[in-house]
């Protein structure tokens, strides 16, 4: 009888931590949903390690690009940014939209934030579309199963940088002014008596 209590606490313990750890076992490799801010320097991305939860808007965002609906694109890739600030692709395609509504400056800072982290993420380029200028939006691809086409290197590193050059180049081209770096001076008001 004693044994048979003893065994019974024992699959309790475990079906309870199998409980708990079934949760951590589906939401896959890569930094946890919302709230997300970057990933661990050396961390290694690509395929099934970028979260669901950041590739689905990616993804719905060209899918709105592609369709010209690019308000509603904008605000995906803004989603994705705030669950993987240092998403490359999400910050390219923002950066492809600031540069079709002639923010270029904005357009350029997101293209820089873009390439500060890219080199870690190692998802394929599935595919690409000009959406005005040189840059191109880009959708990474994500297959679900073990077979994720996982590029050795990143293969959004050199969109991004041909992003950069072709936009440095148009700025220049346009002269537009670079943004201001810090607000201007308070002027002090006369005094009066």
């Amino acid at each position: 009888m004693r044994q048979t209590r003893k065994c019974l606490f024992i699959m309790l313990i475990m079906a309870l931590s199998l409980a708990l750890t079934i949760p951590a076992f589906a939401q896959g490799g890569g930094p946890p949903g919302p709230g997300t801010q970057a990933a661990p320097a050396g961390t290694v991305r690509g395929g099934a390690l970028m979260p669901d939860d950041v590739f689905t808007p990616i993804a719905k965002g060209y899918d709105l690009i592609s369709q010209g609906n690019y308000a509603a694109a904008k605000g995906q890739f803004e989603t994705a940014v705030k669950l993987d600030k240092f998403n490359p692709f999400a910050l390219n395609n923002l950066a492809v939209l600031d540069e079709r509504d002639g923010k270029l400056n904005d357009a350029l800072a997101h293209l820089k934030d873009a390439l500060m982290h890219s080199d870690e993420y190692k998802d394929k380029v599935m595919q690409t579309c000009f959406v005005g200028g040189g840059c191109m939006a880009v959708k990474p691809y994500h297959g679900f199963g073990a077979n994720e086409p996982v590029a050795e290197k990143s293969s959004v590193t050199p969109v991004i940088q041909d992003n950069i050059k072709k936009l440095e180049a148009k700025i220049a081209a346009t002269k537009t002014p670079p943004p201001a770096v810090s607000p201007p001076p308070v002027t002090p008001l006369p005094k009066t008596k």
